[in-house]
């Protein structure tokens, strides 16, 4: 018995925690494109409206531009602050268009 709970805190620890060197690394623009592709994957789902996914795409292209106007500003790339800061606006941004989606399919 100790030996299976002792397995399965094993198998637990490698389901919930990936090592820091493992996880993904997206650089801003990838995940603009995923972004964009999950958006239209929602209307494509009707789990988007036209309406939502309107206003969603005009986020992302509004992002697209502060980002060319930050790699102006630097020479061609993006500091550290600014890329942390696409990164912030796109995680809010994600978490908007999840809240829309559950919100379309579970409503009543």
């Amino acid at each position: 018995m100790k030996k299976q709970i002792a397995s399965f805190a094993i198998v637990l620890n490698g389901a919930f925690f990936v090592p820091e060197a493992l996880a993904k690394k997206w650089t801003v623009t990838q995940r603009i494109e995923k972004l964009g592709a999950e958006i239209n994957e929602g209307r494509k789902a009707n789990e988007l409206t036209v309406k939502q996914m309107t206003e969603l795409q005009d986020e992302i292209t509004s992002m697209k531009a502060r980002m060319e106007k930050m790699k102006e500003k630097n020479g061609g790339k993006l500091s550290v602050p600014d890329t942390k800061k696409l990164h912030d606006d796109m995680t809010d941004i994600s978490v908007k268009m999840t809240r829309m989606r559950l919100n379309n399919v579970y409503s009543d």
